[in-house]
């Protein structure tokens, strides 16, 4: 039986009462069919299957909607966003708020582009680093929400992206099970722990979507939740190799 992206979706929104339409289901199916004759030409990504595309980037990317976290009408950005996940099926289920992707690869941002453009969705596209959109007028400490995805490791994802969200709002970073766990030295968010304070932030939760990706079992990003607390520095983010030669 020919793999149905659409049926999978509508599936997996039933199952964790996430509001989807039969039409917006048809949307992934016409997404899926974009991103592989996209790729054929440009490679934005390694995912070669239907099956793959729609549980490794479509299924893993709603994860962030099992949760209350995204809140209505949220002013929202996905930092390092590559062809557009999690922001564009985030954005294709969620009418209600705005959603701005910025990347440093312009090919990858083509496709998000075709897509929103296709799909009429209020999408604003940033083909820039992240820490020099950061110093523009309108976007430093803009956002309710920010959201990465499989982009860099948590200490230099945290000083990209806390400085553009607001205080009171949250930065939603995906990671592994294994990089998420807070009591182990080796793990992402132990190493992270202090530019998150530094920067404004206070780990609130971490989140298990609770499902797999594919019938091999192969777990979904876990959510880190990180609370804006207060105002970033206005020294952070520094220049990109400055991050990488020392993070905080």
């Amino acid at each position: 039986m020919e793999f149905c992206t659409s049926a999978e979706i509508l599936d997996f929104c039933l199952k964790n009462n996430i509001e989807c339409s039969e039409e917006k289901a048809k949307l992934f199916d016409r997404m899926s069919d974009m991103l592989e004759e996209f790729n054929s030409h440009t490679n934005v990504t390694a995912l070669k299957t239907k099956k793959d595309i729609c549980f490794k980037h479509f299924i893993d990317s709603l994860g962030v909607l099992t949760y209350d976290i995204i809140k209505k009408g949220a002013k929202t950005v996905d930092i390092g966003c590559g062809a557009g996940f999690p922001g564009l099926p985030v954005k294709i289920l969620r009418d209600d708020i705005t959603m701005s992707f910025v990347d440093s690869t312009a090919k990858k941002l083509k496709f998000t582009k075709l897509v929103s453009d296709e799909f009429g969705l209020d999408a604003r596209i940033y083909p820039e680093r992240a820490e020099e959109l950061c110093a523009k007028d309108g976007q430093r400490e803009a956002y309710d929400c920010a959201v990465s995805r499989a982009v860099a490791s948590l200490p230099v994802l945290a000083e990209l992206a806390l400085p553009f969200v607001k205080p009171g709002g949250v930065f939603v970073a995906y990671k592994s099970k294994k990089e998420s766990d807070m009591n182990v030295p080796e793990s992402e968010l132990y190493k992270a722990q202090n530019a998150i304070k530094i920067l404004g932030g206070n780990v609130k939760e971490i989140l298990d979507a609770g499902f797999s990706m594919n019938d091999s079992g192969e777990q979904a990003h876990v959510l880190v939740v990180i609370e804006k607390k207060r105002k970033t520095p206005p020294q952070y983010p520094r220049r990109y190799a400055a991050i990488l030669k020392k993070t905080l």
